[in-house]
This record gives structure tokens, C-alpha cells and sequence, in this order.
């Protein structure tokens, strides 16, 4: 995998997107080499903001800065993509994905080149124990955050549900630096395999700091962030009791009035968890960001015939997330066409307490929880006296339905209805089109490319 090899790190350096707008106003080195990216402290923790950086996006593609992330609405069912077009996400709408799709292919690679950069800085860190100091430890978690959430997305879009089979053939699980081709080699690990070492990699998530109301502090991993991701992976496994433990854990942020404020300027709340943010001179390339495709209604418009926003309950003009869909039905969210600098949300406060509101109603003796978690979120944008939903009078099924479509409506357009389709095992519908855990639409296909280097994948 040649695209992974050392040179694809040092390369991170020089194109590094990272977290704050002043590291990213750096003027980067012209020639450095492994060596003198651990000969400081300093340019270690610049390599360090370099992994935030391609897990985001490169000088021509986005990862999970944009197409990617989008990737997972187009799967879903409440936005349609009437773009017929196969470089803004039409394949992934249709369930099309084959071998050689562009989607596929870049995914793969973004996704693959910053788990490496990851384990290039990892095994570089090593040696550099004393010259870091007590920073050692929150480095190396950090750099095992980013490669988790990596896997995370990886093990949601190569695999069948972790419901369905949790030994059911997922992704190589690469660990180790590649600094060349002898190591291309490398079969599939199983969907439980993959979590539990997303697992492993967040078990030290005491050694990040807590998160606070800075852009450092929601544009790096943190407790909080960490957390979230534990809770996602444990309610995949259906270990609700873990992912309670979990949300839990994610403590100091709250929800903000108006949830419209976490899609303006400066893009971070007290209910911002972890954030990929955008700089002048890093933003998404074309038809890579997240506003290009939500405020043009030739790409993706909100579906509001089926979709969740023309749903009883959940289309009420008294609900301030209304206003979230304008006349030509478009997704008004990220809305910077001209600079490109709408953040990307990964992580948020309200989806902590829903989560934990259906963690809660899959518990015995939950649901009193579960109601006043599902409360909390709903009456913050619609005023309990103008909600017709009498949430304390559900309970069983009709509480969880209520809570799947509650977060359904809060996170449009955030990446994430896609996801919990999968989680789930239930299938993907789109209009009078149905795809099953068991099609291959729903399981993306190892890429082409990979499949002709790697010649133990299906081992």
C-alpha cells in the first residue's frame, strides 16, 4: 500500500489541517524529514494536530470534513439526493456502491493513510517519551482517538450490523506502521474484532483532558469525545449497560438555548463535544463540503414527503428545527458557500442524552429516564406546552420509536440516521426502495485497489 507509507506522513506535515487557526496560520517546514518531526516538542504536538488534520480532509478529498460524512445521510432516509450525479454522492444514494465507486475508493484510502499517519507518529512517540514529558500520555491518546474513529466509520460502512453477526468479516485491522509494501498483506478482521479494538484504543481516556468552551477544546479529543465514541460502539454491541456507564462519563457540557447557534459563528456551544473545524487556508476542496451539497436544491433537499420531517410530531412549525428546511426544501444547517467554513459536527451534548434516553428504554426499569432524557432535548426546541406528543404516557416500543425519531429530526443532516440504520439491522428505505442488511448495496465492497495488493483479504 504504497499510499500509506512514511512519505504519505511527512506529507501530513507540510498540508496539515489541523484544529486551531493559529497553528493552522503556521508557515509549514520545507524539508523535514521523521527524524526532526520528533526532535521537539513542539513539532511532535504539530504532527499530533496533522492526524485531526487528515482524518478531515486532504488538499483534494475530504474524509470526515465532508464527502464522507455526508455519505451517511445519503444512506438514510429523511434527504434525497436528486443530483443524478456520480461526483456528489448519487451512487451512495441509490445503494450503488461498487468496487471501483469514487466514494469508495477515497474513503478507503483518507481512511487507511490516517490510521498509518497514526501508527507512524505512535511508533515515533516511543522514542520521544522524555521529550514530551507529561504530555506523553494525552498524545498517545489522542492519536488513538483519531485512529478509533477511523475504524468506526470503517466497521459502518464494510459490514453487515453487529446485531446480525458480530463475526461477520469487516476490515483489516492495521496496528503497526507501514513504511513501505512488505506488510500489504492483511485479512479481514470480524465486526467485533474491529470495536473491541476501537475499544482498547479509548480504554486510556482518562489521560485526555476534560473538554472546555475553547476551539482547542472541542477540535481535539477529550474525555467527552471519547466517551461518546465508547457509547456509540457499547449500543452497537446492545451492552446498554456499558453505554450507559459511558454517557455517564460525558460530564460539563450543556444544551443551548437555541440550536441554531451551533451552526454560526464560532461554530462551538457549551453543548459541543468534538468539532472538525475549518480554516481559511484548509477548507474542503469542490464538491467536497458540507454546504456545497445542502444549499444548492439541485444536490441533496430534505425529503418532507417521506422523511422524517413530514412525520405527526415532527414537522411542527412551533419546533424553532422547522426552520432547519426553507421553501425549496433545503437543509439550512451549513450554509457558508463562499469560504467553506461551516464546522463539521461529530459529537454534540443532545445526542449524549438521547442516546442514553434509548440506552434507558432498552433497560428494565428505564423508562422513567429515558422519558425526561427525551424531554430535555425535544422541549428545547419546542415549548412542552406546544408539543402534542404526550411523551409520559409511552412507554415499550411507541418510547423507542419516539426517541429513534426525535434524534432522527435533531441530527439531520449531521451524519449520523445512517448509522443508526445499521445499528439497528434495520433496512435502508428510500421512497419504494428497500435494501436489506443481507443486499450488497447496503455492505460497501472492499475497494478494487485493495482487493489487487492485498492478498490475504479473504483469508
Amino acid at each position: 500500500m504504497k499510499k500509506y507509507t512514511i512519505y504519505s506522513f511527512l506529507l501530513l506535515v507540510l498540508f496539515v489541517s489541523g484544529c486551531s487557526s493559529s497553528f493552522l496560520d503556521q508557515e509549514p517546514p520545507l524539508d523535514i524529514s521523521e527524524t526532526d518531526i520528533f526532535s521537539s516538542k513542539e513539532r511532535i504536538q504539530s504532527t499530533l494536530l496533522g492526524l485531526y488534520g487528515t482524518l478531515k480532509n486532504t488538499p483534494t478529498e475530504s474524509f470526515m470534513g465532508g464527502k464522507t460524512y455526508l455519505v451517511f445521510d445519503n444512506r438514510g432516509d429523511d434527504i434525497i439526493n436528486k443530483s443524478e450525479n456520480l461526483s456528489t454522492l448519487y451512487d451512495s444514494y441509490l445503494m450503488n456502491i461498487n468496487s471501483t465507486s469514487t466514494e469508495n475508493t477515497t474513503t478507503w484510502t483518507n481512511a487507511y493513510w490516517t490510521i498509518n499517519n497514526v501508527n507512524v507518529f505512535l511508533e515515533g512517540l516511543e522514542g520521544a517519551k522524555e521529550l514530551v514529558g507529561d504530555d506523553y500520555e494525552q498524545f498517545k491518546a489522542e492519536a488513538k482517538f483519531v485512529r478509533a474513529l477511523c475504524y468506526y466509520y470503517l466497521n459502518n460502512l464494510y459490514s453487515q450490523p453487529y446485531s446480525l453477526d458480530p463475526n461477520a468479516k469487516s476490515v483489516p485491522l492495521r496496528l503497526t506502521a507501514q513504511k513501505g509494501t512488505d506488510d500489504n498483506n492483511k485479512p479481514r478482521s470480524t465486526i467485533k474484532d474491529v470495536y473491541e479494538q476501537i475499544l482498547d484504543d479509548l480504554k486510556e481516556y482518562n489521560s485526555l483532558p476534560n473538554g472546555e468552551l475553547s476551539e482547542t477544546g472541542v477540535s481535539r479529543a477529550t474525555k467527552g469525545a471519547a466517551n461518546m465514541l465508547r457509547m456509540r460502539v457499547y449500543m452497537a454491541m446492545e451492552n446498554w449497560s456499558e453505554a450507559i456507564t459511558a454517557g455517564e462519563l460525558v460530564t460539563g457540557y450543556s444544551l443551548v438555548g437555541n440550536v441554531a447557534s451551533l451552526f454560526k459563528t464560532p461554530y462551538y456551544t457549551t453543548e459541543t463535544i468534538f468539532s472538525l473545524p475549518m480554516a481559511t487556508n484548509n477548507t474542503p476542496n469542490t464538491q467536497q463540503g458540507l454546504a456545497e451539497y445542502y444549499t444548492d436544491e439541485k444536490i441533496l433537499i430534505v425529503d418532507d414527503v417521506n422523511g422524517i420531517m413530514s412525520k405527526v410530531n415532527y414537522s411542527l412549525s412551533a419546533d424553532s428545527r422547522s426552520a432547519f428546511k426553507d421553501t425549496k426544501k433545503r437543509l439550512v444547517k451549513f450554509t457558508d458557500v463562499a469560504t467553506k467554513l461551516d464546522w463539521v459536527p461529530i459529537f454534540r451534548y443532545a445526542e449524549t442524552l438521547l442516546d442514553l434516553a434509548e440506552c434507558y428504554a432498552n433497560t428494565t426499569g428505564g423508562e422513567g429516564n429515558a422519558k425526561e432524557l427525551l424531554k430535555r432535548v425535544r422541549h428545547r426546541s419546542l415549548p412542552e406546552g406546544a408539543d402534542p406528543l404526550d411523551i409520559d404516557a409511552l412507554s415499550g416500543d411507541d418510547l423507542k420509536e419516539a426517541i429513534y425519531n426525535e434524534k432522527r429530526l435533531e441530527f439531520i443532516g449531521e451524519g449520523i440516521r445512517g448509522i443508526d440504520i445499521i445499528r439497528r439491522g434495520e433496512n435502508f428505505v428510500q421512497g419504494t426502495k428497500t435494501t436489506s442488511p443481507q443486499n450488497s448495496g447496503y455492505i460497501w465492497p472492499i475497494p478494487q485497489a485493495e482487493q489487487l495488493i492485498n492478498k490475504d483479504l479473504n483469508k
